[in-house]
């Protein structure tokens, strides 16, 4: 009989569920004049759930004219909320409470006169909310993007929540290497690093690993790139359709989900590989 484990850690953070929560909340009590600054997370069913119950994401402050507008998890920069409270719209904030820390960070190292560096993704939502707080940065992808630059002595290095611990670090000895006064922010979210131990105790306890969330969630690309760098067969989905035939070869396989992965959407991947 086929065996099925999970991750120790997987599935909703506190900030997607938080999140989710308060979209669901206004869903519940009837109003339709809403909507969400981009996708509430990085989850399609969800997005389409609540697009359904006329709560559609957006892709711009300048499509909203009226009503309510909710902040998602990743949060935007201050120019954009500006825009709404000049507008009179009500605003929901669904940004994250880590996400606000770092908002908060970057805040203060840049109104001290300091270069902000933000290691991540340069196209995510979350990085470009925190760009917005700086008045003077660079966004670094990696440790070759950081060789290129020359950090100022008043430089302050701040990583996206979402970013692998061996990410930051490699960045982090680039930059210290050119100036050992910058200020390093670690700023990667508990949760983050407690999915990523989680799956690769996983992948040494099974023969393959399904990780399980939407294609555009960072968090869990990286979990997928965690287990194919350890050699073990691997497979990013989003859903139980696109479960691939190949995994039934295997007898012991591992499931994981990433941060904007709703359990019910485990629930239906694993009953279908238990058939």
């Amino acid at each position: 009989m086929r065996k099925i484990i999970r991750a120790e850690a997987m599935g909703f953070c506190m900030g997607v569920e938080r999140a989710v929560s308060i979209v669901q909340k206004i869903a519940d009590e009837g109003h339709r004049n809403a909507v969400t600054l981009g996708p509430i997370i990085h989850n399609q069913q969800i997005v389409d759930k609540f697009t359904s119950l006329g709560i559609p994401a957006i892709d711009s402050v300048d499509e909203v004219n009226e009503g309510r507008a909710v902040i998602r998890a990743h949060g935007i920069p201050p120019a954009e909320r500006q825009k709404l409270e000049k507008k009179g719209i009500e605003i929901i904030d669904g940004t994250c409470p880590k996400v606000i820390a770092s908002h908060k960070l970057v805040k203060k190292y840049s109104s001290m006169g300091y270069r902000i560096i933000i290691v991540g993704d340069r196209n995510h939502g979350e990085i470009k909310g925190l760009a917005g707080y700086a008045d003077d940065f660079d966004i670094v992808g990696s440790a070759e993007e950081a060789s290129s630059l020359n950090p100022p002595d008043k430089s302050m290095v701040i990583s996206q929540t979402t970013i692998k611990e061996s990410e930051f670090e490699s960045v982090c000895s680039v930059l210290k290497g050119k100036n050992s006064h910058i200020v390093i922010q670690n700023s990667i979210c508990s949760a983050t690093n407690d999915r990523q131990t989680a799956v690769i105790k996983l992948a040494q306890e099974v023969e393959a690993v399904l990780v399980i969330g939407g294609k555009n969630s960072a968090n869990t690309k990286r979990l997928y790139l965690t287990v194919t760098e350890m050699n073990v067969p691997c497979w990013h989905i989003s859903s139980a359709q696109e479960i691939p035939r190949e995994i039934f070869e295997y007898d012991t396989i591992g499931l994981t989900a990433g941060a904007s992965t709703p359990d019910w959407i485990v629930d239906e991947i694993e009953e279908k590989l238990k058939r």
